[in-house]
């Protein structure tokens, strides 16, 4: 099995060094061999588990979750029922950062409309926005 050196690594995982050797410092890349010339020498196996990582990443998922699923494969156990409270959590947190965000986008629309009317009206004074003013109503 040919070993990578952490260039030939990085270009093949999609990773720079520098996240490569953060990845090891972390947990989530298993430490490397060492050549006579001091080199790190990963295996084949480095690269699956940084797809791996990166399809975890690409989902979302935090870095501390990502290492809890490789430790439990490490053991060699199935992630499973862990990887589905992680995603029933993140899944979750998505749907109460939309309910924010279409609140948010509704307090905006409201904001250019008060705003449109407050220009089209003459409301908008010269060095002032109304928008913000407590004197203008509020939807």
């Amino acid at each position: 099995m040919p070993l990578l050196r952490i260039g030939q690594l990085a270009r093949q995982s999609g990773f720079t060094t520098k996240t490569l050797r953060y990845y090891e410092e972390i947990g989530l890349l298993a430490p490397a061999g060492r050549r006579e010339n001091g080199y790190r020498a990963y295996t084949d196996e480095a690269i699956s588990r940084l797809r791996f990582v990166r399809r975890a990443k690409d989902l979302g998922l935090p870095l501390d979750d990502i290492r809890t699923i490789l430790e439990i494969s490490g053991e060699g156990r199935a992630p499973c029922e862990h990887v589905l409270v992680v995603v029933e959590r993140e899944v979750s947190q998505i749907e109460t950062q939309m309910r924010r965000l279409r609140q948010m986008r509704g307090d905006l629309l409201a904001l250019k409309s008060r705003m449109s009317e407050a220009i089209a009206s003459g409301t908008a004074i010269a060095g002032e926005c109304p928008c913000f003013r407590d004197d203008i109503e509020q939807d």
